[in-house]
């Protein structure tokens, strides 16, 4: 009866994992080793803002009400078009509506996607700003050129557009990076570890020490959420993923040390787990898509990881002792 038990818990813990972790997304900013920037706007255009969005990743206008704004595509086709009322319609028939859809552009235009035709536009967004992957803006390989160096410019290009019918171009500069220090990761491992053996040491309950950890992890994770525009697609895991998980630990505080406390503790920690492989490049990418400092970031992945880790080894042995024995 016991065993059907743990096996029902565990069965709990998989669905508790995937639902979360399942949420569909776009193609969002990642963690990156090359960082873009304006280096020009010819010439100098004060009715409209553009720039780099998470590291390399994204080019984003904004014009100001009035102002009409046509980006034009690989081929000098309409693009996008920000309308002076601050509706954003993208070209249907533009071939870069479709190799914009993800970072290194691998979809394949459809038929229909002719430059040469008359632009079909279709709304895609208000408020007058639009981000998109525009692969003239970044490196366009996982891997970096030959013979360069790290902190040296890789690439210059341009983006075509036209503001109030007049023509502007946008010089973009794009640096390939040195990898970042570790020492973040190793104080926040240090920290994550010293939280459960502190509370260890004062006999309390390692629900405790990982809700700590569960909710700087989501204050990290809603820190980069928020940093990013919305029409980037930015994640709801980045914190979801350790709410729920601080959710499941006050559940388990208040149950005691039974049965189902000990699955529900096991459960935040594999939920925490997730997130840190999810989030796993922004240990060791120059750049994180966030406004937070990256130091910050680091520290936390690197404490929610290592205390995820003990604390899930602890429940689990728990779980499969007779209750009221182990510590959950």
């Amino acid at each position: 009866m016991r065993l059907g038990r743990r096996l029902g818990a565990l069965a709990a813990l998989g669905a508790g994992i995937a639902g979360p972790a399942g949420v569909a997304h776009a193609d969002p900013a990642g963690p990156t080793d090359y960082e873009s920037a304006i280096t020009s706007v010819e010439p100098a255009t004060p009715g409209i803002d553009v720039s780099i969005v998470g590291g390399d990743s994204f080019l984003r206008v904004v014009a100001e009400p009035g102002v009409d704004v046509v980006v034009l595509g690989y081929q000098q086709e309409p693009y996008l078009h920000i309308r002076a009322d601050g509706v954003v319609e993208e070209n249907q028939r533009s071939p870069a509506a479709y190799l914009n859809a993800d970072r290194y552009g691998t979809a394949t235009p459809p038929a229909g996607a002719d430059p040469a035709l008359a632009p079909n536009w279709e709304q895609v967004g208000t408020g007058g700003a639009w981000a998109w992957h525009d692969h003239r803006s970044h490196w366009m390989s996982a891997q970096p050129p030959d013979g360069a160096q790290p902190g040296t410019p890789i690439q210059t290009s341009t983006v075509p557009l036209v503001v109030d019918g007049a023509p502007v171009t946008v010089t973009v500069a794009t640096t390939w990076l040195a990898a970042p220090s570790r020492l973040p990761l190793a104080v926040g491992a240090a920290a994550g570890l010293a939280a459960v053996l502190l509370a260890v040491a004062r006999r309390a309950r390692l629900a405790w020490a990982l809700l700590a950890v569960s909710l700087a992890a989501a204050g990290v994770g809603y820190w980069q959420f928020v940093s990013l525009p919305s029409e980037t697609g930015p994640l709801l895991v980045w914190w979801l993923l350790p709410v729920v998980a601080a959710a499941s630990l006050l559940v388990a505080v208040l149950l005691g040390r039974r049965l189902v406390a000990y699955a529900l503790v096991l459960l935040a920690a594999l939920e925490l787990a997730v997130w840190v492989w999810l989030r796993r490049d922004a240990a060791f990418r120059a750049i994180i898509p966030t406004d937070a400092p990256f130091w910050l970031d680091r520290g936390v992945l690197a404490a929610t990881g290592v205390a995820a880790v003990v604390v899930a080894a602890g429940a689990a042995i728990a779980l499969f002792r007779l209750p009221g024995e182990g510590d959950a």
